[in-house]
């Protein structure tokens, strides 16, 4: 009996187990749908394929089966209904597939997995991360994704020139997918089984998934700009495309008029005046290709109309129609309207006398013309004429001559040849066009050119319709996207987008284990080994260092995609949704400035070079920059130096003095509800020193508070803590940068009531005045001159942004990929004197020539270029290096990521 009972409740829990893979795979599945590209069948970022890995990780093989129906409902957009099983399976059979990759590929993944790591996905310890994030990630991935983009290909879902970018996008997808979430599953699980600490899946979840949340805004926000973005190609394209197909018709009927009124005026009409007004006429136009002359004759008259034929036309066999593709002689009919005279000849000699009313679409065309006195044209027809069958209209236009003499101005209009000549540009002709006549019984299709393969519905989605009256007749012009037009239009920003913000979360989650492991050996030997505790945290600061400053770069691409996000037509709630993202992007940025201070500070890098500055005017900018602030929490805030002179100078470094006061009025604001906060400046006694105080009515701090208020990473705790954010980074900085010029820091407090920060500085006084950076002209600034900008990046997203942004400047701009490609640039534009570059935006790292060289090279040129300004585009932010590229011919810095406002600033203000 208890045998019995535990098999049920195995087989319960196993069945639990199963449904509980099948769900998560299956609603992370479809939730993860919503991020896919547009054309639909690749995701740049695939989530399941995590969870599918780690469900093997910590389940086995036997969990298989779940994820494949898991996967393969996820791509089944229907459920069975009363068809047979074997006809369900076989109505996707590319699913199928699809979700045998998915469901293997996580079971090798596993396996590569147990075989080269610890069995006990030890996820903390750096040699099983790197063997995680090698085998987890890439290697793992190739098999879903070449399975599934092949599958795609084998059963005509994507073309082949669309199989390298959905393997990849595959294959980037799954990898991201797994790098984010299978870390996460296995740290749940550990802290479910008692292994691991809450707080540390607190941190790697809240760090990992807001970071997530955050790509996924920016994606959907640019995928939806990208969509907006190809209708409005379409409907520009279209638009053209139509209006040239319309006005190339009209102009074609023109034609027609202008025969008619020759004809009309023309008092001894015949064929060699004819024929000479007809080829001037033919000679400006390719698409009417025939020009005839078509009197209404009577039975009675038709004798001699054919004897002044033959004379004309010594061949012709006279008045004639057409039976079994060849032309005879017209029986009897009262009336006829035959061609008396056409151009050119020798193509047309047989159509010579046809009676075109013979012919029932020609004959209702001819009597509609008639009846409004007015042009017409029939509908789609294959030309008499022709040997190849080439189809087109016929137009006629009636006429009465003064002699008496009625009939019809008629022209031939190809159509191909309005269609290729509408489709006059690049996109243009990677177009779709179809014309169908829309009032006709049968709705007839007139033209389809460019329109072989159709039936991509990515493709068809995306199409502009324009309708055009033309006589009797509705015609039907249909702009239709093509793969080509896709291929040159569509950006896929926001794969890319997702693709890189992804990649930095995966980043971050690594960051975050090595972090969270180092802290944990350094716990297990803190008692043991204080000298390996400094050395390990030497190390992961210095790694922090490296990090931070890598993410910059990527950083910047973010940052720019933002701000021209925001520069597009967005509503107020898009508005503050992209607030509130470069907010964030801001932030992180001033977390990570603040940890590269920290790692210079410990490794002895970070650099104080005093310059003249003036104190009064140095005070004065830090006050204004927290006016605001200050008034939006009723706080009165003041300045008062005392004891120097306003013009005064002296040696110090001010922008580290400039850091130091912001940090110390910032956190005086933060911590002060009612009351005012005050900066006091004035000498010592013995005029050594400039002493510094920072005063508020704040909350204040405890004296046992105040001998770790200095540390780093320390956050007080108290009423702070619970009220307040930071980095628990500022402080530390100060201190350290203070002691550096020379100085020292103290703190009085007294809990609710108030702190004061006094620090001091050497004071030594200096004739020398600030630095400029050249005299700029505002008349040239101001002026409607043309500016031309050179962009020195190899870093394609950052040469998209700094392009936007110059454009919306209305400032022309240029863009080489490295430094090699600027020297040829500027050698090339030597020769036009009316387009030569006005600066140059020079990136520091790039291949073949850097910018560092490139600067070099041009500084030694003999023609004007020697002087033009360099501005250099660098993620480096260390002084000594900006100092470098200073020394060596560069005219200003400007630091990754971008500040649109430091960059305008940058190029405004060496403008000359």
């Amino acid at each position: 009996m208890f045998s019995a009972n535990a098999s049920i409740r195995n087989y319960i829990r196993e069945f639990s187990l199963q449904v509980t893979v099948f769900l998560l795979y299956f609603i992370a599945g479809k939730l993860s749908l919503n991020l896919s590209s547009i054309d639909g069948y690749s995701t740049p970022v695939w989530p399941p394929a995590g969870f599918g890995l780690g469900f093997v990780l910590l389940f086995g093989n036997r969990v298989w089966f779940a994820l494949f129906l898991g996967a393969y409902f996820t791509n089944t957009t229907h459920l069975p209904t009363l068809e047979t099983l074997i006809e369900f399976l076989t109505s996707d059979p590319q699913n199928i597939t699809i979700s045998l990759g998915n469901a293997t590929s996580a079971v090798i993944g596993s396996y590569l997995l147990k075989k080269y790591s610890n069995s006990n996905l030890n996820i903390f310890q750096a040699n099983e991360i790197s063997h995680f994030f090698v085998f987890a990630g890439p290697v793992t991935a190739l098999v879903s994704s070449v399975i599934g983009s092949l599958s795609l290909l084998y059963y005509k879902i994507i073309y082949f020139e669309f199989l390298f970018q959905t393997w990849f996008t595959w294959w980037m997808g799954d990898t991201i997918g797994i790098i984010i979430f299978t870390p996460l599953m296995i740290l749940i699980y550990k802290w479910y089984k008692g292994e691991e600490k809450l707080l540390r899946l607190i941190i790697f979840a809240s760090a990992t998934m807001s970071t997530f949340i955050f790509t996924l805004s920016i994606f959907f926000l640019t995928r939806n700009w990208e969509k907006e973005f190809i209708k409005y190609r379409i409907k520009s394209d279209g638009q053209i495309t139509s209006a040239g197909i319309e006005n190339r018709l009209l102009d074609n009927i023109k034609v027609v008029k202008g025969l008619g009124s020759f004809i009309s005026l023309t008092d001894n009409l015949n064929r060699k005046n004819f024929d000479a007004f007809s080829k001037g006429v033919l000679e400006e136009t390719d698409s009417v290709t025939t020009l005839s002359w078509n009197p209404w004759l009577k039975h009675s008259e038709r004798n001699k109309a054919e004897a002044k034929l033959k004379i004309d036309y010594p061949d012709t066999i006279g008045i004639s129609i057409q039976k079994t593709q060849t032309l005879i002689s017209s029986p009897k009919y009262d009336d006829y309207v035959y061609i008396k005279y056409i151009f050119p000849y020798l193509e047309n000699k047989d159509a010579i006398g046809y009676n075109l009313l013979s012919d029932l679409r020609r004959k209702e065309a001819l009597f509609r013309a008639k009846e409004k006195q007015g042009f017409d044209m029939t509908g789609k027809i294959s030309f008499v004429q022709s040997k190849d069958k080439d189809s087109g209209f016929l137009v006629f236009y009636p006429v009465l001559r003064s002699n008496g003499e009625y009939g019809f101005a008629t022209a031939v209009i190809r159509i191909s040849s309005i269609v290729e000549k509408a489709l006059i540009g690049n996109d243009q002709n990677h177009l779709c066009v179809k014309m169908e006549e829309v009032n006709s019984p049968y709705h007839q299709e007139i033209i389809s050119k460019n329109c072989s393969d159709m039936e991509e519905k990515i493709f068809s989605d995306y199409y502009h319709e324009h309708q055009l009256t033309i006589g009797s007749h509705i015609l039907n012009i249909k702009i239709v996207a093509t793969k080509e037009y896709f291929e040159r239009n569509l950006s896929n920003a926001s794969q890319f987008l997702l693709i890189i913000s992804s990649l930095l979360t995966g980043l971050l989650g690594i960051l975050l284990l090595i972090i969270m492991g180092k802290e944990k050996s350094i716990q297990e030997i803190v008692e043991k080994r204080t000298f390996e505790l400094e050395k390990a945290n030497r190390v992961k600061s210095e790694f922090l260092a490296n990090m931070s400053h890598e993410i910059r770069t990527p950083m910047n691409g973010v940052l720019g995609m933002l701000t021209l996000l925001e520069q597009t037509n967005i509503d107020a709630e898009q508005k503050d949704y992209l607030d509130n993202a470069e907010k964030s992007v801001l932030s992180l940025l001033t977390i990570i400035n603040d940890i590269l201070d920290v790692s210079k500070l410990e490794n002895k890098k970070l650099e104080i070079i005093p310059r003249p500055t003036n104190i009064n005017k140095l005070c004065k900018d830090v006050t204004n920059i927290f006016l605001a602030d200050a008034k939006k929490k009723n706080l009165n805030l003041t300045m008062n130096v005392s004891g120097l002179e306003p013009n005064l100078f002296i040696l110090v470094d001010g922008n580290r003095l400039r850091q130091v006061l912001i940090n110390l009025i910032a956190n005086a604001l933060k911590f002060t509800i009612t009351g005012s906060v005050s900066l006091y400046v004035h000498l010592s006694d013995d005029k050594k020193y400039i002493i510094f105080y920072v005063k508020d009515t704040g909350i204040g701090i405890s004296e046992e508070n105040i001998e770790r208020l200095f540390n780093r990473f320390v956050q007080l705790e108290d009423s702070r803590t619970k009220k307040f954010e930071g980095s628990g980074l500022g402080l530390y900085i100060s201190k350290q940068l203070i002691n550096l010029m020379g100085g020292e820091i103290k703190v009085f407090s007294v809990l609710n009531e108030g702190s004061t920060f006094q620090f001091s500085i050497p004071f030594q006084e200096t004739d020398q005045k600030e630095e400029t950076l050249g005299n700029i002209d505002p008349m040239l600034v101001s002026s409607g001159k043309n500016f031309h900008i050179l962009i020195a990046d190899d870093n394609l997203l950052n040469q998209k942004f700094m392009v936007k942004i110059f454009q919306k400047e209305n400032i022309k701009v240029s863009v080489a990929s490295n430094g090699l490609e600027v020297i040829h640039l500027l050698d090339d534009s030597l020769a036009h004197l009316n387009d030569r570059f006005d600066m140059i935006l020079m990136d520091i790292q790039m291949p073949v020539l850097d910018g560092l060289e490139a600067t070099k090279l041009i500084r030694k040129r003999n023609d004007s270029y020697r002087d033009i300004p360099i501005i250099a585009i660098t993620a480096n932010s260390m002084e000594s290096q900006l100092n470098e590229y200073l020394e060596n011919g560069m005219n200003d810095c400007v630091k990754k990521p971008i500040i649109l406002s430091e960059l305008l600033s940058a190029v405004y203000k060496n403008r000359v």
